[in-house]
């Protein structure tokens, strides 16, 4: 809704298509295709689809699929054709549909790649049978190189992303292909919410004044929490202060909550609002984006990360790639991994120790974050790039 809103804002007319399965809830929005008039200016149209309980399984492939084929179907029905569209890239098949739909029409788009598919897929095999897995894979592969090649520019939330799509697809870097950070808007939150959930955490007993590193985001294999465990047992062990508080549920819930078991300085309280992320951040010294190094988060800037620049906190994350460069260039965090003076119970004793260094860090996240990544800076330079783009074919005649 953020770019659709930015739109909107400037004038446009937006059509957005969506599943009407909700992915983060897993659950279903409506039942049927559904239309939403949020304003004169924008409306939303919902797909139906089976929808699926895990992230990755056979269901969801599943799910995407009958997903792209109700799409097609609704695409055939008489419609006004827009100037140009912007697409979310996975799922493959939506994708797929939709680019060449555009394409026959001679109507321009936008790819947003955000997500190595179908190659990690692969990852969910063990090691042996990859290559097997690969061939199985090989219709999602040429459907989404063909998607990425037709598409009229490619956009990714880092340089190096975007690098690997281009690559990918097979052809050259054109100019229209930008990088587009991950960001949100502010979130609005009033006086008395931020009182609320301040009180919300007294209750919790998690108060001010204690050594805090937080997390906050959905449980998933994507992260790699041992790391945490053994820095919860070198602080309990060694009689120092220090806490961390992981928000949020998943699949990984329960399986994350039995490996700290016994760590009463590892605290899960669950779902927390947006006035809560706030009063957690008020009272913590950093965050933790604990991404495992594959391909998909080493090559971008992942959202963890952006949460803690737009929050002003230190980051703590073991991810190498495009993170690390964006720690080093701008001192806004640590790298932690298994080399002596490097883990992270090393690297939170660092923050606890010195706190010149992590106000410092502090400051420099949040100005990062309001000069490069802030909601304004970003989705008004994106507008400017679709209306760019669309005025370009009209004046062509591509059209």
């Amino acid at each position: 809704m953020n770019l659709a809103n930015s739109l909107v804002a400037q004038g446009h007319k937006v059509i957005l298509w969506s599943s009407a399965y909700f992915h983060q809830e897993k659950r279903h929005r409506c039942q049927g295709v559904t239309t939403v008039q949020v304003n004169p200016n924008l409306e939303i149209r919902l797909i139906p689809s089976p929808g699926y309980k895990k992230n990755i399984s056979v269901s969801r492939l599943w799910d995407h699929i009958v997903l792209a084929k109700n799409l097609r179907s609704l695409l055939k029905q008489p419609h006004t054709e827009p100037d140009v569209a912007f697409i979310g890239y996975p799922p493959i098949e939506v994708a797929s549909v939709m680019v060449h739909w555009l394409e026959a029409r001679g109507i321009p788009c936008i790819l947003d790649v955000k997500d190595q598919w179908p190659h990690i897929f692969t990852e969910a095999f063990p090691q042996k049978v990859r290559p097997l897995a690969g061939m199985m894979l090989l219709p999602y592969f040429s459907y989404a190189r063909k998607t990425m090649s037709t598409a009229t520019a490619l956009t990714s939330m880092a340089d190096d992303f975007l690098n690997w799509a281009i690559a990918f697809s097979g052809r050259e870097r054109r100019q229209e292909d930008q990088v587009v950070p991950l960001t949100a808007s502010d979130a609005a939150i009033s006086d008395k919410e931020l009182i609320d959930a301040r009180s919300w955490w007294d209750n919790q007993g998690i108060r001010v004044g204690v050594n805090r590193v937080c997390f906050v985001g959905s449980h998933s294999p994507a992260f790699d929490m041992t790391p945490l465990r053994n820095a919860a047992q070198y602080f309990m062990e060694h009689n120092i202060s220090c806490e961390f508080v992981i928000c949020g549920d998943g699949d990984s819930s329960e399986n994350w909550q039995e490996m700290m078991s016994g760590l009463p300085n590892v605290r899960f309280p669950g779902w927390v609002d947006s006035a809560q992320i706030a009063a957690l951040v008020e009272r913590s010294m950093a965050s933790i984006a604990p991404y495992c190094n594959t391909e998909n988060f080493v090559r971008s800037i992942p959202n963890k990360v952006l949460d803690s620049l737009y929050h002003g906190l230190p980051i703590l994350t073991p991810l190498k790639g495009e993170v690390t460069k964006l720690l080093e260039e701008h001192s806004i965090g640590l790298i932690y991994g298994e080399h002596p003076g490097k883990t992270l119970e090393h690297c939170v004793e660092a923050l606890i120790t010195d706190t010149g260094k992590r106000q410092s860090m502090a400051e420099n996240a949040s100005e990062l974050y309001q000069n490069r990544f802030s909601y304004d800076t970003v989705y008004s330079a994106l507008v400017k790039r679709i209306e760019n783009l669309a005025k370009r074919f009209q004046s062509d005649g591509a059209r």
